[in-house]
């Protein structure tokens, strides 16, 4: 029986990940590995990554096909777009808003933040995590906190938080505190350290962890040197609401700010359809348009702070 034979895929629903062994053969690892040289720096200031290539997301879409099946198959999990997909290093490129010190790429606990903000439903959200620099199997690795030993010591935070994102979870005295990054405030909070309830599998080049878009996680260090691509699914049925991305307080602001190049395309697919939402199917295609004519030079890579601050604003009188 092969390692993905013995997957239980229903572990979306009750635990919000799994881990399948060895989903890369070594050819696809290397050529992984020399798209991410290739890569150029994303715009993006929350974050140094680089995006995967087109052609090496095409090269894998029927490996992550079939396990969008089997997901769909044995959990409620639903997703069948290909989206996007970015590396991750553990070291910083440059500097952003989450490596505060110098060479360090800093990621404490949270949820993901512009997914959640961009299309809205995130339990319809799928992260294909693979490693493909990996010198030392125990370090580096991403951290979770499963859903269901979330439900079992904190049953109403693990509700509250369940298709949600844009969250961080900050030590506060002895306790934990959910802060939304979305609103503003907090969610509520933990009297325990999420860390007594963490996993940690370790991973492989080629090992493949499947992520919910909902599920708490961590870089678990940066003391060596990890290279990761991640791949993002969304269901294109999804109905992405005009009014919920704009709205939000000063954390979101900056973030949507330091990433405007991802969200003014977003309004401006808004702008197209006239309406008070958007199918994800149709923003997804807009923002791949979008890519084609800034890698062809059509376009330019980013819009100015001033512009999209105006932006903005004037969504967020008009939501």
């Amino acid at each position: 029986m092969s390692e993905e034979d013995s997957v239980s895929y229903s572990d979306m629903d009750s635990r919000g990940f799994l881990l399948i062994r060895d989903f890369l053969d070594q050819s696809e690892v290397e050529m992984l590995k020399q798209d991410f040289e290739s890569a150029a720096l994303e715009v993006n200031s929350n974050y140094s990554v680089r995006r995967l290539s087109a052609s090496a997301m095409d090269r894998l879409e029927p490996k992550f096909r079939h396990v969008n099946e089997q997901v769909a198959a044995q959990s409620s999990v639903k997703v069948d777009c290909l989206n996007d997909g970015v590396y991750f290093s553990t070291v910083s490129e440059k500097a952003t808003l989450s490596s505060p010190r110098k060479g360090a790429q800093a990621f404490p606990w949270h949820q993901d933040h512009e997914n959640y903000w961009m299309w809205f439903d995130v339990k319809n959200y799928l992260n294909f995590y693979m490693p493909v620099v990996k010198p030392v199997v125990e370090k580096s690795n991403l951290t979770v906190v499963p859903l269901d030993r979330l439900h079992e010591r904190a049953p109403e935070i693990h509700d509250k938080l369940l298709g949600r994102g844009a969250t961080r979870v900050l030590p506060s005295g002895s306790k934990w505190v959910v802060k939304d990054d979305n609103r503003g405030g907090k969610v509520g909070t933990l009297d325990f350290d999420p860390a007594e309830i963490e996993e940690t599998p370790e991973l492989r080049p080629g090992d493949l962890l499947l992520l919910r878009g909902d599920l708490i996680h961590r870089t678990q260090d940066s003391s060596t040197r990890r290279v990761a691509a991640s791949i993002r699914y969304i269901n294109s049925e999804t109905q992405v609401p005009r009014a919920s991305l704009a709205k939000g307080g000063l954390a979101k602001m900056l973030m949507m700010l330091n990433a405007r190049y991802l969200f003014e395309p977003v309004f401006q697919c808004f702008d197209n359809a006239d309406g008070s939402s958007v199918r994800a199917s149709e923003i997804d295609l807009h923002l791949k348009q979008v890519r084609e004519r800034r890698l062809s030079g059509q376009e330019a890579q980013n819009t100015s702070k001033l512009a999209f601050l105006s932006r903005l604003t004037k969504e967020k009188l008009r939501s």
